[in-house]
């Protein structure tokens, strides 16, 4: 402490000085200049003080002793020796000057580590100083949460106008110190929106923080790296797993795709336990293959359905891709619960890096990881559901026996079957409700997670283990499925580091056999379930089949799936890394099915007393190994230009082995494999080879963060085409321009973000057989000798199917956050589109892999997000996503189509026109009901062969439109060149519509999906409510009592007759239906406990309980049981039919997690 008044040279005036005089004036000259008039350290050093009857000058010197400060005074002005008690807590040593000094007539000046203290002139009151003086630095605690109840680790809290912050630890606690000013408290947190809280008094302040849907910040995954969202040039949509998880359980990854992204078209093919949806990006790109995208998990493409061959069941659905036939894919074996991220490349800039496999889009799923220096957190959650079927209104006994006498009387067939039915002994005594009796009421399902994550300084890990059980409305259907994740990253230097990823499941689906849906309504209900000897009674018209004797029979489908990497990464020298790795995707199938010797003989279906039997099995086994080497060059130049640089290599083997026997003639029902069958009817054991190499390149260069460039090539070398076309290289460019940047938007601050994106670029398909160029043969018997066959003709001119594709964009975000968006359009146009066609042969016939025309897809994307209301307790936001894709097959080659422009070689089930859309409904134009006989008569008589449509059409048939004839006019004959395009299964627009409310711990949240505009063929309809011969015995909906009869002309049910000598079950018009729908696909609740409650409780980190409905209201004019529905038993072409599936349910969940 510098008593200035020993240093009096100073302050008189003398012209002496001595040596002493001179140095001490020099030093006092330079520890002024030295001085920096900031009070930093004053302000930042907190010390500790307690001291009792002491003067000011002994806390002065305390202070000085504690710290590096000097006091500066001129003891001849200031009265120090006043005695006081002082006691300070951790404060900082301005803010006891402050105290200390407070209304005095002292004043202190601060400049760094120097205090002056002199007289303050203007306030020459005498010195008083409060004999007590106790201060204490006051601290705000609290802790740091998502909406979901978890702790977010690394969160940042400042206070408000200073550089003072502090962040979460693991359990998202954290304290900070408070400044005398500090009234507000600023938290910020990756991914999350900020968010600003006044303190007032409050010591303890937990905060709640909402996910920022703009994502600025947001890290997306693209192929072979991430980015951050801000600095995406390519179309990529993200998904919010969180949400997805806490809303409902999902146990098919695909299904909990649905309306989340913009531009990915989801529907629900089947309500099977454990069955596949159906995902088409940017539309129906290939004709060939199941137009599934490429899925790539943890850096890993996986095999896909149409690699995985389906046993050839009695029922004939050899050849269909396991998504057609709602049977789980391999990508069903992912637990949803384990997966960190989802990221759909939509656009050829993203997936071009995946170049041959990339048509269809990619969709890349990265699994949860650890996190270094974090303590082990344990997630355990548990739900269980029940599930609620939509069935249909049939018709009971008494019903059935008045319709189908009504239908025989009105027809003009005579035998055995009419006369039994006219005289009532065809009729039984019973009423069986038979959808009862195969459904086991209200089937439960139940899913349990358990997480555990955390690291240490040089090590991250995750580990998940899964069981889900699901059991179906039917009974004899369910899915089983265990799954196991393990995620370990290790850095073993600062240049060196590696890892590992393995997924393990093991899942068991269980089907019914396809026409117990069919028979579960339509089965007579005068017959009980057994009849009189107590065998399983059965219709016998056409062997139509009981349903309960069908729901014994045996459909099985169980899969083991491994997924397991290992890499390891070098940084070479500074900016340059090095990677390399080696991934294997292990695939073992085996699917099963046996029917009961009362089910099934002379090779048809059946049910009743003692008969054959029949058992199918196939194994199939791939295995797939990737090696790769990546380099990795990144580059800051002036912190204006940032560029990176990626090269790879990849080598790709696949191998495959598949096994299929069949065989009939069982001695019982208990030795059921196929080896106990005493007659074989096929069977079959291949092998299959693949191999791709690819060699990919991709650039990235912004200047300022502003403008930005991504080049991206791959070169892919595939076996599966003949030498002459095995490469091909697939390249892309894509720019962006982030406008918000721009010093012109400078003063727009409800603009936060403001990007335009652009890109080009080319992507292919190679979804088919391995030997597709070749010519191949297969067995088969003739004459009850095995024989081989010729099952396809080879073709060494198969070229590459390729995708030109180009996207608009722009993303932006507004009001800080409160308005976020993209809008997007693109045109794909799909060159040298692969197709199989089929041709007649000595032998049989035998299918052709070609390429036969070009296809396009053209649509709008706008995906909206916004915040409504947000305050400390209540938040309300909501979000649309609006889709449109338009597609057209442009050219058909002149090989492959006739004089109309119609694909030839196409087995049926739809159409396939040049310049016309894909999906089309072909059939003829209905006019209506003919209410009189004279309207017929009429047009036989003006028709040349004197009759107009049939011969026995009468008032109550369809009326059916005259188009053309073979001259190109109306002939007045309705033939097959009166059928027109009466539908198409595409919608003009679909998306979603999802809103969330939050209210402290409560979140109730909605999502809706829809779809406008597409149109859907009622096949079942028409059977229902038809009496063909070809329907014999059936049972009916309950809408045929509203037929048609001359005293009910106002219905739109045909006539009720036996035989439907008019086909009105013909395809028109009269049954296609606009199915467009708006659906309540989920509702949620959610209790999330707060931090105040779990503190009572030692280990519980997080705790919330929900409860949640699915698919549990639906607006929509489609007459049928559910407008989502698809074709199950084709491809693309012919998706617009409604077969009557395995019907949706709606279901309802409770479930509980809990973070330890």
């Amino acid at each position: 402490m510098k008593k200035i008044s020993t240093i009096c040279g100073l302050y008189t005036i003398s012209f002496k000085f001595d040596l002493k005089m001179k140095l001490t004036g020099i030093l006092l000259l330079f520890t002024l200049f030295q001085m920096n008039a900031n009070d930093t350290y004053s302000q930042s050093k907190k010390i500790s003080l307690e001291l009792k009857s002491s003067t000011i000058e002994d806390v002065l010197e305390e202070i000085e002793r504690k710290t590096d400060i000097n006091f500066f005074f001129k003891n001849s002005e200031l009265n120090l020796s006043e005695k006081i008690d002082i006691k300070a807590d951790k404060v900082s040593v301005k803010k006891i000057l402050e105290l200390l000094f407070k209304d005095s007539n002292i004043k202190f000046e601060t400049f760094n580590k120097q205090v002056i203290l002199r007289e303050d002139l203007k306030n020459p009151t005498t010195f008083k100083v409060s004999n007590k003086i106790v201060v204490q630095q006051k601290t705000v605690k609290g802790t740091i949460t998502d909406q979901y109840g978890t702790p977010l680790y690394g969160a940042t809290i400042l206070i408000k106008g200073t550089k003072i912050a502090t962040s979460t630890d693991f359990d998202g606690k954290y304290t900070i110190n408070l400044t005398d000013k500090a009234t507000t408290l600023v938290i910020t947190y990756v991914g999350f929106r900020e968010k600003q809280v006044v303190i007032r008094n409050r010591t303890k302040i937990d905060v709640l923080l909402q996910e920022d849907e703009t994502g600025l910040d947001e890290i997306v995954v693209i192929g072979y790296g991430k980015v951050k969202k801000e600095e995406l040039t390519g179309s990529v949509g993200t998904v919010d797993m969180k949400k997805i998880v806490s809303q409902a359980p999902t146990v098919n990854l695909d299904n909990a795709l649905q309306g989340q992204v913009a531009g990915v078209n989801v529907t629900s093919a089947n309500g099977q336990p454990g069955a596949a949806a159906r995902i088409r990006i940017r539309g129906t790109t290939s004709l060939l293959g199941s137009n599934q995208p490429l899925y790539v998990i943890d850096g890993i493409p996986v095999v896909t359905s149409s690699n995985i061959p389906v046993g050839g069941t009695e029922g004939g659905n050899l050849g269909r891709s396991l998504d057609q036939q709602g049977i789980s894919t391999p990508i069903g074996n992912i637990n949803t619960a384990d997966i960190e991220s989802i990221s759909i490349l939509k656009d050829a800039s993203a997936a071009a890096i995946y170049g041959s496999r990339a048509a269809n889009g990619v969709i890349i799923i990265t699994t949860k990881g650890g996190s270094y220096n974090k303590k082990p957190v344990f997630d355990v959650s548990l739900t269980n559901s029940f599930q609620n079927a939509q069935t249909l209104n049939v018709l009971n006994a008494a019903q059935f026996k008045n319709v189908w006498t009504t239908a025989v009387s009105e027809g003009t067939t005579n035998n055995a079957y009419t006369a039994s039915v006219l005289d009532g002994s065809y009729f039984g005594d019973t009423d069986t409700n038979w959808e009862d009796e195969v459904g086991p009421g209200s089937p439960m399902s139940t899913n349990f997670n358990i997480n555990v994550s955390g690291g240490t300084e040089k090590t991250k890990y995750n580990t998940a283990l899964g069981v889900n059980q699901q059991e179906g409305v039917y009974e004899g259907s369910g899915f089983d499925r265990y799954s196991f994740n393990l995620n370990l990253d290790t850095e073993v230097s600062d240049i060196w580091k590696f890892g590992s990823r393995v997924s393990l499941s093991y899942s068991d689906q269980e089907s019914v056999d396809g026409g117990i849906t069919q028979r579960s309504y339509s089965f007579r209900p005068d017959l009980p379930v057994f009849d009189e000897d107590g065998n399983y009674t059965f219709s016998p018209q056409y062997n139509s089949e009981n349903p309960v004797a069908l729901s014994k029979s045996k459909n099985s489908n169980s899969t083991l799936f491994v997924l397991g990497s290992f890499f390891s990464e070098l940084e070479l020298m500074k900016d340059l890394k090095f990677k390399t790795s080696v991934s294997v995707n292990y695939n073992a199938g085996h699917q099963y099915s046996f029917y009961p010797k009362f089910t099934f003989t002379g090779g048809w279906r059946r049910t009743g007393g003692d008969g054959d039997g029949y058992a199918q099995d196939s194994r199939s086994e791939i295995s797939s190994t990737l090696f790769q080497n990546e380099l990795t060059y990144t580059k800051n130049i002036d912190d204006k230009h940032h560029l990176t640089g990626l090269a790879v290599v990849s080598f790709e083997k696949q191998k495959s082995d598949f096994t299929k026997a069949f065989g009939t003639g069982f001695s019982n029902d208990v030795l059921s494999n196929v080896i106990s069958a005493t007659v074989s009817t096929g069977g079959s054991s291949y092998s299959t080879n693949y191999g791709l190499e690819s060699y990919i390149g991709r650039f990235d260069y912004d200047f300022a963060s502003k403008y930005y460039v991504t080049l991206t090539g791959r070169l892919d070398g595939s076996s599966k085409f003949a030498v002459d076309n095995r490469y091909a290289f697939f390249p892309s460019a894509a720019l962006a321009w982030r406008l918000s940047k721009e010093s012109f938007l400078e003063n727009a601050d409800f603009i936060d973000e403001l990007k335009l994106r652009t890109s080009i670029g080319k992507t292919g398909q190679q979804d088919f057989g391995p030997y597709a160029w070749r010519t191949l043969f297969d067995t088969s018997f003739y004459g009850g000798e095995s024989a081989i066959i010729l099952s396809q003709l080879g073709n060494d001119k198969l070229k590459w199917e390729t995708s030109n594709q180009f996207d608009l964009g722009l993303d932006f975000s507004l009001f800080k956050g409160k308005l976020t968006g993209e809008m997007g359009y693109y045109t794909k146009k799909t060159i040298d589109a692969l197709f199989t066609t089929y041709s007649p042969g000595s032998s049989g016939e035998s299918r052709t892999i070609a390429n036969i025309g070009d296809t396009r897809n053209s649509g709008l994307e706008l995906k909206l997000n916004g915040v409504i209301v947000e305050n400390d307790n209540f938040s309300w936001d909501m979000g649309l996503i609006v889709s449109s894709n338009k597609n057209k097959l442009v050219r058909i080659v002149d090989d492959f189509k006739n004089e109309d422009g119609f694909l030839t070689g196409f087995p049926g089930g739809g159409i396939l026109k040049e310049g016309s859309a894909i999906g089309l409904i072909y059939g003829y134009r209905a006019e209506g009901i003919f209410q009189n006989q004279e309207d017929i008569d009429a047009l036989n008589t003006a028709s040349s062969t004197g009759i107009y449509q049939k011969a026995n059409t009468s008032p109550g048939d369809l009326r059916f439109k005259d188009l053309t004839g073979p001259n190109g006019v109306p002939d007045g004959i309705i033939t097959n060149l009166d059928q027109e395009v009466i539908g198409n299964a595409q919608a003009d627009f679909f998306g979603s519509i999802s809103s969330n409310f939050r209210y402290k711990g409560f979140t109730l949240s909605t999502f809706f999906t829809y779809s406008v505009g597409n149109d859907l063929q009622a096949f079942n309809l028409a059977r229902d409510t038809n009496f063909s011969s070809t329907y014999i015995g059936e049972n009916k909906v309950t809408s045929v009592l509203n037929a048609w009869t001359p005293e009910n002309t106002g219905s739109s049910i045909p006539r009720i007759v036996y035989g439907d000598p008019n086909d009105n079950d013909r395809i028109s018009s009269h049954y296609v239906y606009d199915a467009s729908y708006i659906r309540l696909k989920n509702v949620n609740l959610s209790y999330s406990f707060s931090k105040r409650v779990l503190d009572k409780f030692k280990y519980i980190k997080s705790l919330s309980l929900q409860f949640s409905a699915q698919n549990l209201w639906t607006v929509t004019s489609y007459p049928g049981a559910d407008p989502e529905a698809s074709n199950l038993y084709n491809n693309d072409i012919s998706s617009g039919r409604d077969n009557n599936r395995y019907p949706l349910a709606k279901v309802f969940t409770t479930g509980v997690r809990i973070g330890f």
